[in-house]
């Protein structure tokens, strides 16, 4: 009988990817079956894989102990394969060769083609020379679905590779129960220098645990809630007082409506007429505080300095254009520091900043802005995300980049060089003193709610100031 050629490897390998069922490697590993005919060559086979009779063997007998053969050799090469994979596993990427992730809001950054961003790129190039890495910036919306804080919820369940390193998000969207369900500590990340330069600003990044605060995110901008006025209404150490309002016959324009809760401008002027803040996520209404304010609507009301559509204004994008028309009558209106510094740089007007109008002329104001966050669980890249956004913290950066954005930067030795130079530095730095965390629409309990709503009836001359402050006491008081 004449010996059947060796099949040739590649040949070998396409035999075996289409054997027979009745073949006595059917079952076995491709590779396990490669050794199988190796270690069997010197058997006769034919090309259709007949075994042929050897030595008085008959093919029956001849068979079934090729078929046990090859059992006990693939059990041997996948035995060998496991242990090799358990002794040498895959070489893991470095972490550090994979590019930084970091997203940054829309409202900040619309686009890569402005200066910020220019900025922003120039100061990177450095760090990703000096720490041999690449950083990649992704622009993302906030408050929307898709957005940066909806993205990282959603992926966090279904596609934890699709997160970013860092991002920076809004204080607003920085809650005790998402920071410790998606976030990660910065506690022991960042030099005693970066912490000594923030001081009191490093409160805004911080959530209560274990009986004390955590650091979750890391201060970078803040942004102010405060009166802008075309006319001086009072002196500026003063503040401004309801009455100064009034005797100058100004219109005020603010953002009074609100779709659950309590807008941010009566919140301000009830707190500094005596009101209690939220506490325990429960605010309490204090009669004498609650009629104060609301008699001041009530004159401006009937005096007719107030826009009878007030409530529908969601943003103070909904009357800038009005406000910046003319100087005369005068207007005060109720920007964030950010806005007002936008209007300086863009429109040739002479503005006069201020505290939001109170009954004693007492300056408070929202704190709100925004923080740097780590959401990468490798400890590797979040030691080096630390040393990014330490590097982001530079001072002559951090102010150029505030500036560039019309934002304050939270470390307060640098306020003065991020401001205009005929911007006056103190005044934000009592507002940023004085400034409370602003009231979530979900916050307060029926409070906010009801207080919202005494406010509408009094603007729509539904209801005296007195009237619906005893409306408020008793609707309260019955709960």
């Amino acid at each position: 009988m004449k010996r059947a050629s060796p099949l040739p490897r590649r040949r070998e390998e396409d035999a075996l990817s289409k054997r027979s069922p009745l073949s006595p490697f059917a079952g076995c590993h491709h590779g396990a079956g490669g050794n199988v005919i190796r270690l069997l060559g010197d058997m006769t086979f034919t090309n259709s894989f007949r075994l042929m009779p050897v030595g008085g063997i008959t093919p029956k007998t001849a068979r079934t102990m090729l078929a046990l053969a090859a059992l006990l050799l693939c059990l041997s090469y996948l035995t060998e394969t496991h242990v090799n994979a358990q002794e040498n596993p895959p070489s893991q990427v470095d972490a550090r060769e994979q590019p930084l992730q970091a997203w940054l809001p829309v409202p900040l950054i619309s686009d890569e083609s402005g200066v910020a961003f220019a900025l922003l790129q120039e100061h990177t190039s450095v760090f990703s020379s000096n720490n041999n890495i690449d950083v990649e910036y992704r622009i993302k919306n906030v408050g929307v679905t898709g957005g940066i804080m909806s993205s990282i919820r959603s992926a966090s369940e279904v596609a934890p590779g699709a997160l970013p390193d860092v991002a920076l998000i809004r204080r607003r969207d920085f809650t005790p129960t998402q920071a410790r369900q998606y976030l990660y500590s910065m506690e022991t990340l960042f030099s005693s220098a970066l912490i000594s330069d923030l001081g009191i600003a490093l409160e805004f990044g911080q959530i209560p645990q274990d009986g004390g605060m955590a650091l979750y995110g890391l201060p970078y901008f803040f942004e102010v809630l405060h009166a802008v006025s075309t006319q001086p209404l009072a002196d500026a150490a003063l503040g401004v007082r309801f009455d100064d309002v009034l005797s100058h016959g100004a219109t005020l324009l603010f953002p009074a409506a609100r779709s659950t809760g309590l807008n941010q401008t009566f919140y301000l002027q009830y707190l500094a007429a005596g009101g209690s803040a939220s506490r325990n996520d429960v605010v309490a209404i204090d009669e004498g505080a609650l009629f104060a304010v609301l008699e001041f609507y009530e004159q401006l009301v009937n005096q007719e300095l107030i826009p009878v559509d007030v409530l529908s204004y969601q943003a103070p994008a909904d009357y800038r254009p009005e406000f910046l028309s003319n100087s005369d009558p005068a207007k005060v209106a109720v920007f964030a520091s950010s806005e007002y510094l936008s209007m300086l740089d863009q429109h040739d007007i002479e503005l006069f900043p201020s505290n939001i109008p109170t009954a004693n002329g007492e300056s408070l104001a929202t704190r709100d802005g925004w923080l740097w966050v780590i959401i990468t669980p490798d400890q590797t890249r979040q030691t080096l995300s630390a040393r990014f956004l330490e590097w982001m913290t530079e001072p002559a950066f951090h102010a150029e980049f505030a500036k560039a954005l019309y934002q304050l930067p939270t470390q307060p030795a640098i306020l003065r060089e991020s401001l205009p130079e005929n911007v006056d530095h103190q005044f934000f730095e009592d507002l940023l003193y004085k400034g409370i965390l602003p009231l979530p629409e979900s916050e307060g309990g029926s409070a906010p709610r009801i207080m919202q709503e005494a406010l509408a009836q009094v603007l729509h001359g539904e209801a005296s100031a007195a009237s619906a402050t005893r409306q408020v006491m008793n609707q309260f008081g019955g709960r």
